[in-house]
C-alpha cells in the first residue's frame, strides 16, 4: 500500500474533534500513520472499516471477493438497495471516502488462497485484521502474518446467535472456549508451532438450528466489529 497524502494537520482531522480531544499529538500522528489491512468485509468486516475510519485510521485496505446480496441486508454495514450486486469492497470503498475523502484506500476484489496471496505484499501493513469466513483462507493468512511478523487478529463466529446481550473479548487462541472456529484454529496453531494468535470470540454459544447456512442478527456481528476496533485503536495510541 503506498500513502499518498498522509494528514499533516490538525485542520484535516476536525471531523475527528469528538476523539482527537482525548488524545496528544503523538497518539494523533499513530492514528494517521498506522496501515491496516481488513480481509473479509461482511457482517463483521464492513463495520469493521466503517468504525476504524471514524475512529481516524487514514491508511485502510480492504480484501473480499463477494458481491452484496439482499441477504446481507439485515446485518453489513456494506450493503444497501442501491449496490446490490456490487462487488462489497468496492461499495464499501465509496461509503468510506464518503466518510473522510482523504482516505487513503485500496480495494482488492480476490478471495485470498494460495494462488491470489502474491497480489497482496503483508509487510506493507502494521496490522491484519482478519475477518473471513473461510477457514482454509483464515489459516493462510494466519501462516502467511506469523512468517511475516506482522500482528493480526482473528475473528471467531458471531452467527448463529441472537440470544442474550453480545459478549464479545479479546484472548489468545489458546485461552478460548465454546467457539468452534477457535477450536479448529487451536489445533492447527499448535500444529504449525503458532506460539500466539489474538481472536475476537464469545463463549455464549451458538443455536443449533435444522438450516445448513448460518443465520445472524444484525447486533452480534457488529458488537463483535466494535470490540475488534476498540482493541486495535488501542493497540496503536499505547
Amino acid at each position: 500500500m503506498i500513502i499518498k497524502n498522509t494528514l499533516s494537520s490538525m485542520q484535516d482531522l476536525r471531523y475527528l474533534d469528538r476523539f482527537t480531544a482525548m488524545l496528544n499529538d503523538a497518539q494523533i500522528k499513530k492514528l494517521t500513520n498506522a496501515r491496516i489491512v481488513v480481509f473479509g468485509v461482511g457482517g463483521v468486516g464492513s463495520a469493521v472499516c466503517h468504525f476504524l475510519v471514524r475512529s481516524g485510521i487514514q491508511n485502510l485496505d480492504i480484501v473480499d471477493y463477494d458481491q452484496v446480496d439482499i441477504t446481507n441486508l439485515n446485518r453489513q454495514l456494506v450493503a444497501f438497495n442501491n449496490n446490490i450486486g456490487e462487488l462489497k469492497v468496492n461499495a464499501l470503498k465509496i461509503q468510506l471516502k464518503d466518510i473522510n475523502p482523504n482516505l487513503n484506500i485500496t480495494a482488492f476484489p480476490i478471495k485470498y488462497s494460495v494462488d491470489t496471496q502474491s497480489k497482496i505484499n503483508l509487510t506493507d501493513y502494521d496490522i491484519i485484521i482478519d475477518c473471513i469466513d473461510d477457514i482454509s483462507a483464515k489459516k493462510l493468512l494466519i501462516t502467511n502474518a506469523n512468517k511475516d511478523n506482522i500482528y493480526i487478529l482473528s475473528c471467531m463466529g458471531a452467527g448463529n446467535r441472537y440470544l442474550d446481550i453480545p459478549r464479545f473479548e479479546i484472548a489468545d487462541i489458546s485461552k478460548t472456549s465454546y467457539d468452534p472456529i477457535a477450536k479448529i484454529l487451536r489445533k492447527f496453531c499448535a500444529e504449525e508451532r503458532i506460539k500466539k494468535l489474538d481472536v475476537c470470540y464469545t463463549k455464549q454459544k451458538a443455536i443449533k438450528f435444522g438450516c445448513k447456512k448460518i443465520a445472524s442478527v444484525v447486533y452480534y456481528p457488529v458488537n463483535m466489529a466494535t470490540v475488534v476496533v476498540a482493541h486495535i485503536i488501542q493497540k496503536i495510541v499505547k
